[in-house]
């Protein structure tokens, strides 16, 4: 009898240290997961934050490559105004050498060979566009946005008061005045044949997205794509659209 007591004793002895080992175990294998889920935490805030980096290095190098893109274009049109002032000049001076040759009298040049006064007005117009131009270019907006304004004051209907009115905007985004820029790029559908309205319109956009104006931001990136199809700005439309979507605006 005192062997089978015995016998029973061992037994229990083993499932309760089995019992206390498996408990332990489970213990083990819970701080491990514990352990396993914090480190996942913590790798899942790490990749989340590198591709919200990732995000904003894109959308900057964008806009860099969207003003990159604008001062290219605005050197050609300084070019090719040049060219065209150049040829203006040149074919004056041949209708005062017609002129000479037939006797006739020309209209008297002032004192010590000064421009006549379109040609003054003319210079000063590209002077003032063109110190506004390179303020924007230097990256001094505030500056820059000053200059263009100068020339709109003085200009509204010049020949770059277009590009001014654009650029008037970029400068004041960039500056994060949100308000002022999107009444500027708003501004430049005042010139219908401007070749700025496909960027000037998807700017409209991108200051209503920056003043939380969700709604009217999707409208208008839609009109983007419907508008000028063929544009790189519908293509950038397009793009910020697919990012309100993942954000569930």
């Amino acid at each position: 009898m005192k062997t089978v007591l015995r016998g029973a004793f061992v037994a229990s002895a083993l499932l309760v240290s089995s019992l206390a080992h498996a408990a332990a175990s489970n213990k083990e294998l819970e701080a491990r997961a514990d352990a396993s889920d914090q480190r996942l935490g913590a790798l899942e805030s790490r990749v989340n934050q590198s591709l919200l980096d990732l995000q904003q290095q894109i959308e900057k190098s964008q806009l860099q490559l969207r003003t990159l893109r604008g001062q290219i274009e605005e050197t050609r049109h300084e070019l090719e105004s040049l060219q065209q002032q150049q040829r203006d000049l040149y074919g004056d001076l041949d209708r005062r050498l017609l002129v000479m040759e037939n006797g006739a009298g020309g209209a008297p040049v002032a004192a010590g060979g000064a421009t006549n006064a379109p040609d003054a007005v003319f210079a000063d117009e590209s002077s003032v566009y063109g110190e506004a131009f390179a303020a924007m270019k230097a990256g001094r907006y505030e500056e820059a946005a000053r200059g263009f304004q100068t020339y709109l004051a003085k200009y509204p209907r010049g020949p770059r008061a277009d590009s001014a009115t654009y650029w008037l905007g970029e400068a004041q985004f960039v500056q994060q005045q949100y308000d002022a820029a999107l009444k500027s790029f708003q501004a430049v559908s005042a010139f219908a044949e401007s070749r700025r309205l496909p960027d000037a319109m998807y700017k409209v956009a991108l200051s209503q997205y920056e003043l939380k104006a969700f709604k009217n931001a999707r409208a208008t990136l839609n009109k983007v794509i419907s508008t000028y199809p063929d544009a790189d700005a519908a293509r950038l439309a397009q793009a910020q659209i697919e990012k309100l979507n993942a954000e569930g605006r």
